[in-house]
């Protein structure tokens, strides 16, 4: 498992911002756009490159779900420690059907 630098003292949105720019953090849609999640501040979170990568492979398990035809609700859910404006991890839940439960641990 990768691990990633502490982000206690990010405890702003420009904090984020700037790690952003500087290409350290990417913006992750915490409902897929793809699945009707809007591109809005609400969905956006800051997170390393890797949990991108990690959401995606969770959520292609979620699909195939789907594309089987099962009814599903579907989660993403930020956890967050102290007054960090990034993650610390994210909660991936699916009930329905079928029921999941995934976290990605973020730092």
């Amino acid at each position: 498992m990768q691990h990633s630098p502490d982000y206690s003292h990010i405890d702003s949105y420009e904090k984020a911002e700037q790690l952003y720019a500087r290409k350290e953090l990417v913006k992750l849609h915490l409902m897929p756009l793809d699945w009707g999640g809007q591109d809005l501040a609400m969905n956006i979170i800051y997170v390393p490159g890797f949990v991108v990568e990690e959401k995606a492979r969770i959520d292609g398990i979620i699909e195939e779900l789907l594309a089987a035809g099962h009814n599903l609700s579907y989660s993403a859910s930020p956890e967050y420690k102290g007054n960090s404006f990034i993650a610390s991890k994210l909660v991936i839940k699916v009930s329905g059907d079928r029921q999941m439960e995934a976290a990605i641990e973020i730092w």
